[in-house]
């Protein structure tokens, strides 16, 4: 945002543009200038390419049916000689221009500011403040939206944010992270400093009532921030902002992953920093010099970032610039995080109205990222374990009550409302192998109780409803599918019954206690486990839910006392002595733990041992220790079990690919959910989702430059080469240990050799299963991985380079 007149007046009377830490300089006459103590240390990579000779400030790139496009927010009084700041500003027009032949495309909106644009299903969206009539100039207490599907023809503007009591509203920016979409707008909020970013979400950007504020969600609130931009990339929310430097202003970055807690790039690695020996500005006299740099916002445009941001000294207009980077968004945020492939140990926010599988308590949820290295020395899976872990990627089905009664997965009707007359297991069976699925698990019960097969432990089943007549058996239809298709089948068992009335409350780990009679329904559970565990042939997993289990190990009577494991222990017992060759997922006595997280994501790095003590930590019981897998879970639209009109929220195939390196790129198994209708069939754009995400996976790793493998016999000890051949670009190797030896390797670095020289490529910890690395293309014949730690000697099955 530019501050104007009063504005900038008002930071400097309050010591604001003096904020920043004492010798943090503005970074030299250019970007990368070796003057700056932060390039001597790190070499930004954004490279200023020139000025435009503008007045603007903000400004938005866009592609859009394959052209560069700027979004301008013009301002009217800039066009008039001697007008004073906010002359006519009801004339202010938001404009769009064609970069390549410069000419005005059309205006889409006017008497409104603080514009941006997002690109979404063939629409551009804008957002921005509307100056509304009878106010003062930026006296914005309305976010409007106009969107166009060919940048001439714009719709009527709507209104989708109000302002708060007291508080006015600039700067905006918007972003879709695959399942909704985040605004952020400026406000001068007066309980924190001038000025703070709110955020609010909406899964329908076409409904304009649907923009809700998140709770929590701020940045800037303990010191000056302004000119924001907000991205969404490899799972990350990341917030371009306005730092104030002794000196001036320059534009730094921050993370986060739940937009409540924000990791900061570094100080010694500002975004963009500005040049004090720049003179000359726009509407400015010639002995003003720049100090300020701000406004940033970005697009990807053939093969590179493209940035555009203002210059001049915050005063009565801005010096649009402009500036490159080779390579994508993504790639280019993560050269300010030092950590940003070493290290990511906060889950992304749980976005559903339900409980997750498992609530953190005051430990679960943040393990240490050392490495166990006595543990993994000692500890090996178990054949089960192994061939679970080996198969990675799975399919998750959601189906029951829940799909006719908009996914209240506590609601127990009927049995008549359960009657999907087209069932057909076999299409579901085909949707989880057209994206690479090696197991399938069903929820057999879900937390409503309903049985999917006919059981003698109620007659809330299947068999009291009108499908089929009563006879039909959803269970062996799914089980015979899978097997038909070479899939393994699993059972997802709910512990929680609310039909029974018997579950646990919807509390943190250790702090939940028992609501029903648990004896009693102990019986008739253990009567429904053993019924699937003996009738339906040998089965993958049994998946039982942490959420509302009524034998989890924290669980309290209404005195506070725990009531033990033994029902648990008892559980797992069952399942060892019918289904040997099955692993348990979560319960007492897990073979598989949750990674903590229903958004497809796991730690890194990842263990596969727990050490003992640290259950807690890795959301298990204090007494659960050794080798316990991760599994992160995922479900693709915004709830588990289908609902009405729903398909516009089904995962982008981008977003689940991200997925996909967040979990099965760690090391972690990753259960990918499906919803049938009340058809009993997959909706057609969920099948075509599903495939499409199996293509993009095929697409991206099934034809590797180079590849060493099992094939080619084993590699022990400490290095590995590949030779690639001449003319090729790497940026992305994929690493597998033989973790029928256990998971050895501690930390490793991917060299290329480059003119004679070995220069690290990227460097990691974990690899276990599966270690996805990506980085910054290099162009090589030669590649090397380096085992640099490891707990023994370590093994490599596979590497390959993409």
């Amino acid at each position: 945002m530019l501050l104007l007149g009063p504005h900038a007046a008002l930071l400097l009377a309050l010591g604001l543009a003096g904020a920043g830490p004492r010798g943090t300089g503005p970074g030299g006459p250019t970007q990368d200038s070796a003057d700056s103590p932060a390039a001597r240390a790190w070499q930004n990579p954004i490279r200023k390419r020139g000025y435009l000779g503008s007045p603007l400030v903000e400004v938005t790139p866009f592609v859009f049916q394959d052209r560069l496009y700027r979004l301008e927010n013009e301002q009217r009084f800039w066009t008039i000689a001697g007008a004073e700041p906010g002359a006519r500003f009801h004339e202010d027009a938001v404009r769009v221009r064609d970069v390549e032949t410069g000419a005005i495309v059309s205006v889409a909106l006017t008497n409104h500011a603080f514009a941006t644009a997002l690109v979404h299903g063939g629409r551009v969206y804008v957002f921005a403040g509307d100056f509304g009539r009878g106010k003062g100039w930026r006296q914005v207490t309305q976010i409007a939206m106009t969107s166009s599907a060919d940048l001439r023809n714009w719709s009527a503007p709507v209104t989708v944010l109000e302002a708060e009591r007291g508080e006015l509203i600039y700067n905006t920016a918007v972003c879709h992270d695959g399942d909704r979409f985040v605004l952020l707008y400026e406000t001068n909020d007066r309980r924190w400093p001038a000025f703070t970013f709110k955020y609010c979400q909406n899964p329908d950007i076409d409904d304009p009532r649907g923009w809700e504020r998140i709770s929590g969600a701020l940045y800037g609130t303990q010191e000056y921030v302004g000119g924001p931009a907000l991205y969404f990339e490899g799972g990350w929310y990341y917030t371009l902002y306005l730092h104030a430097l002794p000196t001036g202003w320059e534009t730094r970055v921050t993370r986060s992953r739940d937009l409540e807690r924000w990791q900061d790039a570094p100080p010694d690695r500002p975004f963009v920093s500005f040049d004090p020996g720049r003179t000359g500005l726009p509407l400015r006299s010639e002995e003003v010099r720049e100090r300020n740099a701000s406004d940033v916002e970005l697009c990807h445009f053939e093969g590179q970032t493209l940035l555009y941001f203002t210059g001049s000294d915050q005063m009565v207009a801005g010096d649009l610039q402009w500036a490159t980077y080779a390579g994508t968004p993504r790639q280019l945020f993560e050269e300010f995080f030092p950590v940003a492939t070493s290290s990511d140990p906060i889950a992304p926010p749980h976005r559903g109205d339900w409980a997750p599988v498992l609530i953190a308590g005051e430990e679960a949820g943040h393990a240490p990222g050392q490495a166990p290295v006595g543990d993994l020395a000692r500890q090996r899976p178990t054949p089960a374990q192994l061939t679970y872990q080996e198969a990675q990627l799975g399919a998750f089905v959601h189906f029951g009550p829940a799909t006719y009664t908009g996914n209240d997965m506590h609601a127990t009707p009927e049995p008549e409302v359960f009657d999907p007359i087209d069932l057909d297991a076999g299409q579901w069976a085909a949707a989880a192998s057209s994206f690479g699925a090696k197991h399938v698990v069903l929820t057999a019960k879900h937390h409503n109780g309903f049985c999917l097969w006919p059981t003698r432990t109620t007659d809330y089943s299947v068999e009291s409803s009108p499908w089929k007549d009563g006879q039909g058996d959803v269970v062996r239809e799914f089980v015979d599918a899978c097997r038909q298709l070479g899939l393994r089948p699993g059972l997802y068992l709910s512990g929680g019954d609310m039909h029974f009335a018997c579950h646990s409350t919807p509390q943190p780990m250790g702090k939940r206690h028992i609501v029903g009679d648990r004896d009693t329904y102990f019986e008739v559970f253990m009567g429904q486990l053993e019924e699937l565990l003996t009738g339906y042939g040998p089965l993958a997993v049994i998946w039982f839910d942490g959420a509302y289990d009524p034998f989890g190990w924290d669980v309290m009577d209404d005195e506070g006392t725990r009531l033990g494991t033994q029902h648990g222990d008892a559980i797992a017992a069952l399942v060892r002595e019918h289904q040997p060759d099955a692993v348990i997922f979560a319960g007492t006595r897990p073979d598989v733990r949750w990674s903590g997280s229903e958004a497809g994501w796991a730690s890194y790095p990842l263990w596969n041992v727990v050490p003992q003590g640290q259950g807690p930590l890795h959301w298990l019981g204090p007494d659960d220790f050794g080798y316990i897998l991760a599994e992160a879970n995922l479900h693709t639209r915004n709830t588990w079990f289908w609902g009405a009109d729903s398909d516009h929220t089904l995962m982008s195939v981008e977003r689940l690919m991200q997925a996909y390196d967040s979990a099965i790129g760690r090391g972690a198994n990753l259960l990918v959910n499906m919803t049938p209708d009340t058809r009993g069939l997959i909706p057609e754009a969920e099948v075509g989702r599903l495939a499409e995400f199996g293509a993009e996976i095929r697409r991206q790793f099934g034809r590797p430059i180079a590849r060493t493998d099992s094939a080619d016999g084993w590699a022990e000890g400490p290095a590995l080469e590949l030779e690639l051949g001449s003319g090729h670009s790497v940026s992305c190797v994929v690493i597998e240990e033989d973790l029928s030896q256990g998971q050895r390797v501690v930390s490793y670095s991917i060299e290329a050799r480059v003119d004679g020289r070995w220069l690290t490529a990227t460097q990691g910890s974990s690899i276990g299963r599966r270690r996805i690395a990506r980085f910054e293309p290099v162009r090589t014949e030669h590649l090397r991985l380096l085992i640099t730690g490891a707990a023994g000697v370590p093994v490599i099955r596979a590497l390959r380079a993409y």
